[in-house]
């Protein structure tokens, strides 16, 4: 009975050390740290208008749509451009594709601040890292192209002129 309970005691301070030893609750003989804490972080790249312009396109492609136009044709000339990425398309029964790429967008960090509907138009605006996407769907054919999509991204403090703020900001 005796050595039963001995070799219980031990099994149980064996798997008690065990445990707290992965957790980092227990340190080494000499009282240094684990490894993986002095271990800095990797710098965070920078998330400049190409890196984001990029981003939204293969998001967008992943989810369904097809190639956008990324100009900013028709708008006002200015240093805005710099701090603007759009992106727009159309295809026939866009909806779900539309969905789909909010949700990859949602998985690659971009969180969505906003989400509504007026008439035909879906709205969602998102964020991520000093950025303002804003995603807009019409469930209506747009001159026989297809139910037009785009997804904008404007940098946080960028000055769009009135122009611009129609053509991409949530009305809301």
């Amino acid at each position: 009975m005796r050595i039963r309970r001995t070799v219980a005691v031990a099994a149980v301070a064996a798997g008690f050390m065990t445990v707290t030893a992965g957790c980092g609750l227990t340190g080494d003989s000499d009282g240094a740290a684990p490894a993986s804490a002095s271990a800095s972080p990797e710098p965070t790249p920078p998330f400049t208008t190409q890196v984001v312009a990029a981003e939204i396109a293969g998001l967008a492609r992943a989810g369904g749509l097809p190639a956008g136009d990324t100009s900013t044709a028709g708008l006002p000339d200015g240093a805005w451009r710099t701090c603007v990425a759009p992106w727009k398309s159309a295809a026939p029964d866009s909806a779900g594709a539309f969905d789909a790429t909010v949700m990859r967008l949602r998985q690659h960090d971009w969180e969505i601040i906003s989400s509504h509907a007026e008439q035909d138009t879906t709205y969602r605006t998102l964020a991520k890292r000093g950025w303002k996407l804003y995603a807009r769907y019409a469930a209506v054919e747009d001159s026989g192209t297809g139910q037009p999509v785009s997804l904008t991204a404007v940098e946080d403090g960028c000055h769009l002129p009135e122009k611009a703020k129609g053509a991409y900001e949530d009305p809301a």
